[in-house]
């Protein structure tokens, strides 16, 4: 599992990378992970379906949902459907984010993106004040509207 901080967007938040892959060694994931030209990736991304099916799908998915609350508030994870089929790829993504509806997706790209609230736009980053990252009790959960202030704290300076 890879979370690498890939670009700054226009806001001043960063947008992370999420990259998971099952292979022989940590060096033959990041030789594919880093598109290198090599026999080590290329055995990796010629068979990214891998012999697991969808399970290995499913323990990536309930991992980035663990990983997305290690990065900073404002902050927006991306996951790139990669594999050798990734059309089926994003339909097993799809089919999990239907309990989340915090997640937003991008079909002709074939991605998938998450914010860490409060959100880029939110009025909270215009006030003065200290933005203090908190994690829910259930990381796994989907963050609804009622559930929006418990992944932060807000002290207003005086």
């Amino acid at each position: 599992m890879i979370l690498d901080r890939w670009c700054k967007l226009d806001s001043g938040f960063w947008l992370w990378n999420v990259g998971f892959a099952v292979g022989k060694s940590n060096r033959q994931i990041n030789d594919w992970y880093h598109k290198r030209r090599n026999k080590r990736a290329r055995s990796l991304r010629n068979q990214l379906t891998g012999r697991a099916g969808l399970q290995a799908i499913a323990e990536g998915w309930k991992t980035v949902l663990e990983l997305r609350w290690n990065i900073e508030p404002g902050d927006s994870l991306v996951i790139e459907c990669t594999s050798s089929k990734p059309e089926q790829q994003f339909r097993a993504f799809e089919y999990w984010r239907r309990y989340h509806c915090d997640w937003l997706y991008d079909e002709k790209k074939l991605e998938f993106y998450w914010t860490r609230p409060p959100y880029p736009d939110d009025n909270i980053w215009k006030q003065s004040g200290i933005v203090i990252p908190r994690t829910p009790s259930n990381v796994l959960e989907p963050i609804e509207p009622d559930k929006y202030f418990d992944c932060f704290t807000f002290i207003p300076r005086i």
